[in-house]
């Protein structure tokens, strides 16, 4: 990467990378009818009755793709190849993550392990994974998810690979309605609000970068 290179502006940064924003958008719309139309917990009821053996042990581990230790760890080791990208990855999940806390202990709403807390025997339950109660919005793991695919959707070149890294991401909202952790509406905001961290903190740091450029961002821990 060169030191000298243009930071897109707001515009250019949507232009691009559409193949992934506006598949996003379209499914924020439809998703958004659905809660138009049905309750929360109706939504989730679905969802809970569509299980298979497959589908337990794929969501079981594929929810991991929204954890944040992983990211961390992806993060510290793209240092060692630039340290541009890592401190990107870095800052991008961890301003994610602080909105993301922030948000579930001001609102502090139940999960679904309370709200069905009564009907918990009737609801199929994927074994191993424990159950909680309490700070359910928004999924910290979709926003977690949203954010960093999103950073991957940006670094890609076709839109192909930009529209394809929208998958996993989604993929990981729906895992943490099918293992019972959160609601539609907790998963919805979290993606809308893991891609706009993403979007807005790869603008802003770029564009800061770029009138205050560092010689050291092109080198790496390998090659200093």
């Amino acid at each position: 990467m060169d030191a000298k290179r243009t930071a897109p502006t707001f515009y250019q940064l949507a232009q691009k990378n559409s193949s992934f924003l506006v598949p996003f958008l379209l499914l924020l719309l439809a998703v958004g009818v659905v809660q138009i139309l049905y309750r929360q917990g109706i939504v989730l009821l679905w969802v809970n009755q569509r299980n298979s053996p497959f589908a337990d042990e794929f969501f079981r581990y594929a929810t991991h793709l929204g954890d944040g230790r992983w990211w961390v760890l992806a993060g510290l080791l793209l240092l060692f190849r630039s340290y541009r990208n890592g401190i990107l990855m870095l800052a991008i999940y961890a301003v994610s993550g602080i909105l993301s806390s922030i948000l579930k202990s001001l609102f502090d709403v139940p999960r679904p392990a309370a709200y069905f807390e009564k009907s918990l025997i009737f609801l199929h339950r994927v074994s191993g994974i424990d159950w909680y109660y309490a700070h359910s919005f928004p999924s910290g793991h979709t926003t977690t998810a949203f954010a960093l695919f999103f950073l991957l959707a940006v670094w890609s070149e076709s839109h192909l690979a930009k529209f394809a890294w929208l998958l996993p991401a989604v993929v990981v909202g729906y895992s943490r309605m099918y293992l019972l952790q959160h609601f539609l509406i907790d998963v919805t905001f979290g993606a809308l609000l893991g891609t706009v961290i993403s979007f807005l903190v790869y603008w802003r740091v770029e564009k800061y970068w770029q009138q205050n450029p560092r010689r050291w961002l092109n080198k790496s821990i390998l090659n200093r």
